[in-house]
């Protein structure tokens, strides 16, 4: 509204100098200046009032330095096309809070929607949000203007990049037998309180694994196969304790080592869990990861975990909360990008080469 308000003062002004000087032609020009300011403001409130906006992200999920698609979408319901609108996008970083401002300029259809697609990309992992602050509609000269709020949001979340770190599978690992409440769907296993199917009796069948019930009616031998448990040999403490000020650099590293550690764990064939210390909640946290799936579901948690001070060691309180579910091998990896398997460093990774130094560093799990 900042130009009606300058308009109003110089309105005001030429009527002031044409009582002072009694001069009919700036007083033709004082009654120009009013009706254009009459017009204008209104023609601009109407078009303000009839016209919406919304911004949408087709594809939330983006990596580092790849461009993702904004598009937005302003709807017009006046009677005639309005020539130029301009829009006010601010996209924040949730990881550091900052946030930067850009206009988009377009045009819009009368009585019908109107899309402008624009490209934005990000050089750093993290949450962005994007927010259609303010929408400026013009009149038809294109100097008075006006601005509606506008409260349209879309979120896009930037990806760590996953770097493959070599990892070996012992005879412990592969052959791990634990207690878990996942089970194999394609193997069946000696787990009584799961069944896995129902079958024909086989040579070599144990008495106590036929369905007595179902061999009286279909009057043959069923046997009961019970359900082969799927268990975690590792578990990967996420040990990142770096205070209230975070440095996003060594945020954003710690990201990528931790994503590309599950990644290349899971890659080699075996389950695990995630555990960390959820400062929100002030408690132990733990996902299991196995597929594709569930590795990017973490992800998008480690992007959004409230890191907080445990008050007590992680994998203490770990084993106090799943006391019946034990493990071969316990990861640690802390804010310095160290990396420790029990007591024992097995690495400390380079914040400035992490791809590098997260390949040349095998596990022996």
């Amino acid at each position: 509204m900042s130009s009606f308000i300058n308009l109003f003062f110089l309105t005001i002004a030429a009527f002031y100098l044409a009582l002072m000087y009694e001069n009919a032609a700036i007083m033709l020009l004082a009654y120009l200046l009013a009706a254009l300011f009459a017009v204008s403001l209104f023609s601009v409130s109407f078009r303000a009032v009839m016209v919406s906006a919304r911004l949408e992200v087709p594809v939330g999920i983006s990596e580092p330095g790849r461009e993702s698609m904004v598009r937005l979408v302003v709807t017009n319901g006046c009677p005639f096309p309005i020539r130029r609108i301009k829009a006010l996008l601010s996209v924040e970083d949730k990881l550091n809070g900052k946030k930067t401002e850009s206009w988009m300029k377009l045009s819009a259809i009368s009585r019908g929607e109107t899309s402008l697609i624009d490209q934005i990309s990000f050089s750093d992992a993290g949450n962005y949000t994007i927010v259609l602050k303010k929408l400026r509609v013009y009149d038809r000269t294109g100097l008075l203007h006006g601005d509606s709020k506008e409260s349209s949001a879309a979120d896009i979340q930037v990806m760590p990049v996953l770097h493959e770190v070599p990892v070996q599978l012992t005879a412990a690992t592969k052959n791990f037998c634990g207690e878990s409440d996942v089970y194999d769907g394609h193997s069946a296993g000696d787990d009584s309180s799961e069944l896995f199917q129902i079958r024909e009796y086989r040579e070599g069948d144990q008495l106590r694994d036929i369905h007595w019930k179902l061999t009286a009616k279909q009057e043959e031998l069923m046997v009961k196969e019970h359900a082969l448990p799927k268990p975690c040999p590792v578990v990967l403490f996420l040990d990142f304790h770096p205070g209230k000020r975070i440095k996003k650099e060594r945020l954003i590293s710690y990201m990528e080592a931790a994503a590309s550690l599950s990644f290349s764990i899971m890659d080699a064939g075996c389950p695990h869990y995630i555990a960390w210390y959820d400062g929100e909640e002030a408690d132990l946290k733990r996902l299991r990861v196995e597929d594709e799936e569930s590795l990017f579901y973490f992800i998008g948690i480690l992007m959004r975990i409230q890191w907080g001070q445990p008050k007590e060691e992680p994998v203490q309180r770990y084993r106090e909360k799943y006391q019946t579910e034990p493990y071969v091998w316990a990861l640690s990896l802390d804010e310095e990008l160290r990396l420790r398997k029990g007591e024992e460093v097995l690495a400390r990774f380079s914040e400035e080469d992490l791809e590098q130094s997260l390949s040349q560093r095998e596990l022996l799990l």
